[in-house]
């Protein structure tokens, strides 16, 4: 009788939900518990119901490309933020619009928004996490400044003195490993500098800092 009640209501049970519950002398008996237990369950609850098989069915593109669900870290409805293939320093990570967008001025203000407030929060907690002192957000809008994937994504680089010897070089070393991001998507070889194992690791470490 719950479960029925609580469908009535919108809620939406994955099939290894069930009930537990004592059998009734009178169906009128058993709806007379039900009702007040409904006015005790909280709206969060139904949320996190539903929300329990969403996120197994949830896909990340960037661009073209698939991303696996264990390489993000953190996800808006809007953005998402998942570990580089080959970070310049530790830290390195994207963040990107759920929507598959070339290029900045074809985000709505709503994406727009989302993705430079999902940006500030990461970088404030991977700056705290890595013991650095500045942050560097770059973002490379159209192949001729150095966008190979064409999806927007804002780069967010932890900063400490001396990690580059000119301040100015990460820029030429971030345009080189945008060219090699994109070959080692489109051949898809082994991954010589960071393995999916090391990726996942480091998104399982990322995600504990926004529970």
């Amino acid at each position: 009788m719950l479960k029925q009640a609580l469908l009535s209501y919108g809620v939406h049970f994955p099939r290894s939900f069930f009930f537990l519950h004592s059998p009734s002398s009178s169906s009128s008996s058993s709806s007379s518990s039900t009702l007040p237990l409904l006015r005790t369950l909280r709206i969060s609850s139904f949320s996190s119901i539903k929300m329990a098989g969403e996120e197994e069915k949830q896909e990340f593109k960037f661009g073209p490309y698939k991303i696996h669900k264990s390489e993000v870290f953190y996800a808006t409805n809007l953005s998402y933020a998942m570990v580089n293939l080959r970070p310049l320093l530790p830290g390195h990570v994207l963040i990107c619009p759920k929507r598959e967008v070339k290029r900045f001025v074809d985000l709505t203000a709503e994406e727009t928004s989302d993705l430079w407030l999902t940006a500030q929060k990461i970088g404030n907690q991977l700056e705290s996490y890595h013991k650095a002192s500045s942050l560097t957000f770059a973002i490379q809008d159209g192949p001729q400044a150095g966008q190979t994937v064409p999806h927007v994504h804002i780069h967010v680089v932890p900063r400490r003195g001396g990690d580059f010897e000119k301040n100015d070089e990460i820029y030429d070393a971030m345009d080189e490993k945008e060219k090699e991001l994109k070959e080692k998507l489109d051949l898809d070889k082994e991954r010589k500098d960071r393995s999916f194992e090391e990726m996942t690791q480091e998104a399982d470490e990322y995600r504990k800092l926004f529970l």
